[in-house]
């Protein structure tokens, strides 16, 4: 049986005693502490002693030289004006739309606040992270104004850019209209969003966005494109009727490709740097194929762009056919055709081409429009 006898405090935290490993403390240890000491106590009476102890002298400004013998000057002071509710709509009559067309405003939208302008030094204001995007395009001015419904009270917020000639806004345009289906009305070329609109016509590129997606916003939408169509004729009288790009001019005029199917890209064309200012338009052969056409400064620049090129592309693409005049490769993985040659300072092609035959017709074509011109 286990034994009942309490345990001791031994019995509890063992057997062994404690014992001191130092026995004595070094005489160089207590003069270091007593002179810390000292120090210490030096240091409290000398920051006693000179508590008060400040000349204004040795930091302050002479008293002579603080007192101002200015005269006195009176401050304008701006006279009352009857107070108005900031999210009051402005009154139309009083409000300079420009650039806008006046057309924008009607019965039941007007304007929260006045037209405000940015220009490239201030733009990522306004569009931080997409101001380079603009400005790499020509960019010159951007204009915003928001709409309000007196109906319901929803908002429409538009923003007008001036991308300086219709390059630039085809280019801007090119980049956010990838992949979708752009109409065209009254001259004016857009696509419709969940809750806006975003075109394009002669050298403007526009966006309309809604606070929310109904149908008042969506008719809204519609009558802001009718009254963007003002814009082309405004642009042509302000510039006078400023010349045609030769690349757009050879697509749209010469090869009769409706404009809504035409884009530009200033750089980084086929994501080469080197490779800049090409347009680029639907070749009407298959979802993927593209025609490209590239106006140099004259056929010796033309022909270094077009080696350049074939010197990169092959990486990716295998030599199919070339007679010193047309060039064909075909990429190994994606199976399609990449053709190029050029006329004169005109380089051009097509590019995602399934069926490289189909090629032959676009180049003649392309070849006349151009002999055409020179004649």
């Amino acid at each position: 049986m286990a034994s009942s006898r309490p345990l001791t405090r031994l019995q509890i935290f063992g057997l062994r005693r404690s014992r001191l490993l130092r026995t004595t403390i070094p005489l160089t240890e207590n003069l270091s502490v007593a002179l810390l000491g000292l120090l210490l106590i030096g240091l409290l009476i000398w920051v006693i002693g000179t508590g008060n102890d400040f000349d204004p002298t040795e930091r302050d400004l002479p008293v002579e030289l603080q007192s101002s013998n200015a005269q006195n000057i009176p401050i304008y002071r701006p006279p009352l004006k009857p107070w108005v509710d900031p999210a009051r709509p402005v009154t139309s009559g009083t409000l300079d739309l420009a650039p806008f067309p006046a057309d924008i405003l009607d019965a039941e939208w007007q304007p929260v606040g006045r037209v405000k302008h940015f220009q490239a030094a201030n733009l990522f204001e306004k569009i931080n992270g997409e101001a380079e995007k603009f400005i790499k395009q020509g960019f010159v001015e951007l204009a915003y104004l928001l709409l309000r419904s007196n109906r319901d009270d929803s908002e429409i917020a538009i923003e007008l850019f001036d991308q300086g000639n219709l390059a630039g806004s085809l280019g801007v345009f090119a980049e956010h209209a990838a992949g979708r289906r752009v109409e065209e009305l009254g001259g004016v070329n857009f696509f419709t969003t969940g809750a806006g609109v975003i075109g394009r016509v002669d050298r403007y590129f526009f966006r309309a966005a809604g606070d929310r997606s109904n149908e008042a916003i969506a008719t809204k939408a519609l009558s802001l494109v009718k009254a963007f169509g003002a814009l082309a004729a405004t642009s042509d009288a302000a510039a006078g009727k400023a010349e045609v790009p030769a690349g757009f001019a050879l697509l749209h005029q010469r090869l009769g490709i409706p404009e809504k199917h035409i884009q530009f890209q200033e750089a980084n064309v086929f994501q080469y740097d080197f490779a800049r200012r090409f347009w680029f338009a639907n070749a009407g052969i298959d979802s993927e194929a593209r025609l490209f056409i590239h106006v140099g400064e004259d056929a010796a620049t033309a022909e270094v762009l077009i080696n350049a090129l074939l010197q990169e592309q092959r990486y990716d693409y295998d030599l199919v056919a070339d007679d010193g005049n047309v060039t064909i490769l075909r990429h190994r993985f994606l199976k399609t055709h990449f053709v190029i040659t050029r006329q004169d300072e005109f380089v051009f092609g097509l590019e995602g081409l399934e069926d490289k035959e189909a090629a032959a017709d676009w180049l003649a074509r392309i070849r006349k429009s151009l002999s055409d011109d020179q004649t």
